[in-house]
């Protein structure tokens, strides 16, 4: 397989669609710097999968889209399509039958990234196995080969270059496979530890639900026992409560008279208390006045005494500042005159230094002449020794490096043949057809599990299709139940609180209403409100007319029933027979017929301003109302309580039977959903038991897929690896044989140079001590001058230092003279003027201390005054005190008074409470109260009976938890164990054939590595010494272990012995990686090699070999040279230039180099 062409189209610089035809072997592409040669290479790189942008010199992967020029807008869309030539048939699989293959890369600036193979849309993966062991697959690849390449390649760590040859020797398939491999591993321990641990908790689970069925029936026997004993010991104390009703009301009225005393008392007392405080309140303004007349005496006398200290703080002020200015003067005489004797000193020795300054410079001067005539004669002795050592190198060279190339050609002919002769005992070893046998046989077998696999996957698609619908339904039903639910719980509660609202409107709570009506036999009738139906908006209307009458009892056998000893708040009484009004107010109404004649005479009106227009009208015993209840006569008005709304006793009624039937509908709601819900789950259960058995029987045909896969794969690899292996052995062999005889010739021309040249090296090395013995002398000299010039110069510098010093220090000394002669003059004048201040300054004190006497004796007239005001305020305080005690003992015993009757009515509502919620238990219970106070024994006590539940409670509280549903759960779990265990030991099975594909795998691998290094040590032995004309190189392993031991380079230029790669220079490096590369090509030639001016750091000689071996390999390898050497061009079959006459646009140019020669030929002729 090689590569036909490149087509480019929007990458980077090359924006118009164009072609790169790749017909030679050996194809050259030039151009100058910045033209966008390099692009060629990215685009190589690109559609081979490349994703690090780093790679391929970009920021974003928006980058490699043209981006526009000045005289072009961007594109938005870049493609590159690499042709390949598979007429060989060298690409196994599914593209083994075609002759051409195209892999092309696409990507938009919307990020839509594309691959296609021959035209059919694929993914990178494709591309990359496509690849892989090719020289072209994986981040190893070596048929790309740039600069940075060699330098990464020869400074690689020995784990990275073992990369590189795992690539030449085609193991990253393996290696790649191998990783697969132990992912699925990996998921099955993951998935083994995961069953172990449900395992685990299953078998927990197991012994808790056995104990949790045993309890299960002994525990719903005592719960039974146990909730009819709360139901007895509920109904007994009801029975107390309502014993202790009557006692509470004597007592409560008693606190209330005592109530009334005290607060009468408290009443008195304040009226005597405020009497007090208005006479407390006036003294405490006259003592306020008198307080106020004290602080501005005291304020007065203050501003004196400060006024007169204040004087004399500034009199002793001035004293020292005189004081301390006669000081200074004294001290800046004495500084004078310490500075004149510095200053004769300083001249003195400032004379001295300059005669010495003088005599330092004379010397400096000799010493530098002398310096300068041995300087000038050891360079001209340099200059002969370096024309000497020029025109010997050459010869010496030379005749080093023919020895060294004599002992290479020796141990590279031994070498070879011993070579030869293993090459031909391997040939004669390898077997293919048992390989390609069992291969066609697995391929068989492949295609039917994969049959297999494809219809039970689709099987497992549906049923997770249809299992994801159901759940899905689960949930909507489930949210809907909890709705329902959460809304029945809010209409019960509501029902709950109208009812209560209702009883209190109706006084069906008024304990002595509801005794008379049980003496009368009415306590069953309901009451008017309950039975009246009024139109829709007037509720509000027909209960302001009726007000009075909704608590009424509506009597079925009412005949004129007399009523005899009626309640104290009064009763009134219907018969039940039903009627409807047809006109007024009567007409919104249908109930008794005595309350439709009660509302005959009321008109109707939709407003106050319409009834107030029809009064007028109205005969003297009608009235009109409207809807929002005001009712207007021609006597009268009433109107309605303001906020009623809809909060009236009918309109409650309406409500109540709407909410009660929402409560009944949604009470069916619950339970058609219920239905359903379990119903669903049911069919859940069932669906994922057969999804489980499906998914295990997918599970087994995957893991025999897995098997006969990575049996087939390594049958692939053996085969593949044996033809490779037989044809690279016959090539090899041919080769070694035309190389032995190579080796010979050049052998004997080497050893005959080698003669003549050591005879001329002997003489030249007798030469070279000589003259290195006298330029030594000539330089000794020249540093004893040079030591003995920096010596003097040192001491010039210190004398000059010295001279400089002294001088600055004679002129500081004289400002400083100048400065305390200023100094002096200045502290004079001010000393003159603080003596005068201070004789000023006495005169004023005499007259500030008789000021502060007069004010003190009008602090002490203040006082007196301020304390006789004091003691007639503190007796009025005293007699106010007095009656705030008296009238605070009285306040509580008032509050006392009322906190026992508020107690007592406490204590009373919190029974009516207990009461009522006592019913409220006995209801939840599900008892009758009147059936458990009727079938309650005779001797049954609240004492008893909580001791019998006593004994019940903890007889339920030894079982503990209880698991109703245990029973169902245990046979669930049962059934899961025997699953799981099923489960277990198919993950044992595939885990066991997994690490056995892993050792095959690791085998193989180890094999083909061994295999791979020695082959490719061999060729990059034979082929360092061709490229550097002589030395030794050679591969190494960092470890004993052939599966991960990294490989070292060692390589040692001719006449070097350096003990590490690292210390070549990059010329040197450079060579040896390409040395080591196309040892890689010559062991499994990639499709092409592209390389980009590798050989920019190599001299003209370097290029010569280079281009040599270049050429020799060029038969079975594809050469494409990005150069800017001449050398190299000249090598090319096909040259290719890359312009940009178009600023930021590249464009191609194509020469056959042939057909350019035979024109030329032609033309000559």
């Amino acid at each position: 397989m090689r590569l036909s062409g490149i087509k480019l189209a929007g990458f980077k610089s090359f924006v118009d669609p164009m072609q790169l035809p790749l017909a030679a072997h050996l194809t050259g592409v030039v151009g100058p710097n910045g033209c966008g040669k390099s692009n060629i290479i990215d685009a190589v790189r690109w559609v081979l999968g490349e994703t690090s942008m780093k790679n391929l010199r970009s920021a974003e992967a928006e980058d490699v889209i043209f981006n526009g020029s000045k005289t072009r807008k961007p594109v938005g869309r870049a493609s590159v399509e690499l042709l390949f030539d598979n007429s060989d048939g060298s690409v196994a699989g599914v593209y083994a039958a075609y002759n051409e293959i195209s892999v092309r890369r696409e990507l938009t600036r919307d990020g839509g990234s594309q691959y296609y193979l021959n035209g059919a849309k694929c993914l990178k993966r494709d591309v990359t196995d496509l690849f892989l062991g090719t020289g072209l697959g994986g981040k190893n690849q070596y048929a790309i080969i740039e600069q940075g390449t060699v330098s990464r390649m020869i400074e690689a760590k020995p784990e990275e270059l073992r990369q590189w040859l795992e690539e030449a020797a085609g193991i990253s398939k393996y290696k790649e496979r191998r990783r697969e491999t132990e992912s699925r591993i990996r998921q099955t321990r993951d998935n083994l530890a995961r069953l172990n641990d449900l395992r685990a908790e299953l078998t927990q689970r197991l012994e808790v639900l056995t104990r949790q069925a045993a309890n299960a029936e002994k525990y719903k026997d005592a719960k039974t026992e146990e909730r009819q004993l709360k139901a007895e010991i509920l109904a007994l104390r009801a029975r107390a409560f309502e014993a202790q009703g009557a006692a509470f009301d004597a007592r409560i009225a008693e606190l209330e008279a005592a109530f009334e005393q005290a607060r009468a008392r408290v009443n008195q007392l304040a009226d005597a208390r405020i009497d007090a405080e208005v006479e407390s309140k006036a003294l405490a303004n006259r003592l306020s006045d008198e307080q106020s007349k004290v602080y501005e005496a005291e304020a007065a006398l203050a501003r004196q005494q400060q006024g007169l200290q204040h004087a004399q703080q500034l009199q002793q002020l001035k004293v020292r500042e005189l004081e301390q200015l006669t000081r200074q003067l004294a001290e800046l005489s004495q500084r004078q005159q310490r500075e004149q004797q510095r200053l004769a000193q300083a001249q003195q020795e400032l004379t001295a230094l300059g005669e010495q300054a003088e005599q330092a410079e004379q010397d400096a001067e000799t010493a530098q002449a002398a310096l300068i005539e041995a300087e000038e004669d050891a360079q001209e002795e340099q200059a002969r020794w370096d024309a000497f050592v020029q025109d010997a190198e050459a010869p010496l060279t030379q005749t080093e490096a023919e020895r060294v190339r004599v002992q290479q050609l020796e141990r590279a002919r031994f070498q070879s043949e011993e070579r030869q002769r293993r090459l031909q005992s391997e040939y004669a070893q390898l077997n293919i057809e048992p390989i390609r046998s069992s291969l066609e046989e697995a391929d068989a077998q492949l295609e039917q599990l994969n049959g297999e696999l494809d219809s039970a996957d689709e099987q497992l698609r549906e049923m997770d299709e249809a299992l994801h619908s159901q759940r899905d339904r689960r949930s909507v039903l489930e949210a809907d139940l909890h709705q329902t639910r959460e809304q029945l719980q809010a209409a019960r509660g509501r029902v709950a609180s109208l009812e209560t609202l209702q009883q209190a409107a109706l006084k069906q709570d008024d304990a002595e209403l509801n005794g008379w009506l049980r003496q009368q036999a009415m306590d069953t009738a309901p009451r008017l409100a309950s039975v009246l139906q009024v139109e829709p908006g007037w509720e509000t209307a027909v209960e302001q007319a009726l007000v009075g009458w909704l608590q009424a009892p509506v009597l079925d056998d009412y005949s004129a029933r007399a009523i005899t000893d009626p309640p104290k708040a009064g009763i009134s009484v219907l018969a039940a027979a039903r009627a409807r009004g047809e006109h007024g107010l009567a007409s919104k109404v249908s109930g008794p017929a005595a309350i439709v004649a009660l509302l005959h005479g009321i008109q109707t009106a939709s407003d106050l301003d319409e009834a107030r227009a029809r009064l007028p009208d109205l005969a003297a015993h009608e009235s009109i109302i409207t809807a929002q209840g005001q009712w207007l006569g021609a006597q009268f008005q009433r109107h309605p309580q303001q906020g009623q709304g809809s909060g009236g006793v009918i309109a409650r009624t309406q409500l109540l039977r709407e909410l009660k039937q929402q409560v009944q509908d949604q009470q069916q709601q619950v339970l058609d959903l219920e239905a359903e819900l379990g119903a669903l789950r049911a069919q859940i259960h069932s669906a994922e038991q057969q999804r489980r058995e499906r998914s295990a029987h997918f599970d087994q045909l995957r893991h025999r897929q897995a098997q006969k896969l990575a049996f087939r794969q390594a049958q692939q690899v053996r085969l593949e690896q044996t033809q490779q292996r037989a044809q690279a052995l016959s090539d090899e062999i041919e080769t070694l044989a035309i190389s032995y005889e190579q080796q010979s010739e050049e052998l004997h021309d080497v050893r005959a140079r080698l003669l003549a040249l050591e005879s001329a090296a002997q003489d030249l090395r007798q030469k070279r001590a000589q003259m290195q013995q006298v330029l030594q002398q000539k330089r000794d000299a020249v540093s004893r001058l040079r030591h003995s010039a920096s010596q003097v110069a040192q001491a010039r510098g210190q004398v000059q230092v010295q001279l400089a010093g002294r001088s600055s220090s004679v002129s500081g000394i004289e400002r400083a003279l100048a400065e305390l002669a200023e100094r002096h003059e200045a502290l004079q004048i001010r000393l003159d003027e603080e003596q005068h201040n201070a004789l000023e300054l006495a005169e004023p004190l005499e007259h500030q201390a008789e000021d502060v006497e007069s004010a003190r004796q009008a602090v002490d007239s203040a006082r007196q005054t301020l304390r006789a005001v004091r003691e007639e305020v503190e007796a009025a305080e005293r007699v106010l005190q007095q009656t705030l005690h008296t009238a605070h003992a009285a306040d509580q015993h008032k509050d006392l008074a009322q906190e026992q009757l508020q107690g007592a009515r406490i204590e009373y509502e919190n029974l009516r409470a207990h009461r009522q919620s006592l019913d409220e238990q006995i209801s939840e219970t599900g008892f009758d109260r009147a059936h458990l106070f009727e079938n309650l024994a005779a001797d049954a006590t609240l004492a008893n009976w909580e001791d019998r539940l006593g004994v019940v409670s903890r007889r339920i509280e030894r079982l503990g938890a209880i698991n109703l549903a245990a029973i169902d759960e245990l046979t669930e779990a049962r059934a899961r164990d025997t699953y799981l265990t099923e489960q277990h030991a198919d993950l044992h099975g595939a885990l066991e054939v997994l690490e056995e594909a892993i050792r095959k795998i690791d085998a193989e691998t180890r094999e083909m590595f061994k295999v791979t290094f020695d082959k490719v040590n061999d060729v990059f032995k034979d082929r360092f010494p061709k490229l550097f004309g002589g030395g030794e190189a050679y591969l190494e392993l960092t470890g004993e272990n052939l599966l991960d031991a990294g490989v070292r380079v060692m390589a040692r230029p001719p006449g070097k012995r350096n003990s590490t790669i690292h210390l070549l220079s990059g010329g040197e490096k450079a060579m040896t990686a390409v040395a080591l590369l196309l040892a890689l090509f010559q062991l499994n030639p990639a499709p092409f090699c592209l390389m980009d001016e590798v050989d920019a750091p190599l001299d003209d000689a370097n290029v010569g070999r280079f281009c040599e071996i270049v050429r020799e390999m060029s038969h079975n390898v594809q050469f494409i040279i990005i150069t800017h050497n001449k050398i190299t061009m000249e090598l090319a079959q096909q040259l290719h230039g890359v312009t940009m006459q178009e600023p930021g646009v590249s464009r191609l140019v194509s020469v056959d180099i042939q057909q350019a020669v035979d024109l030329v030929t032609e033309q000559e002729t």
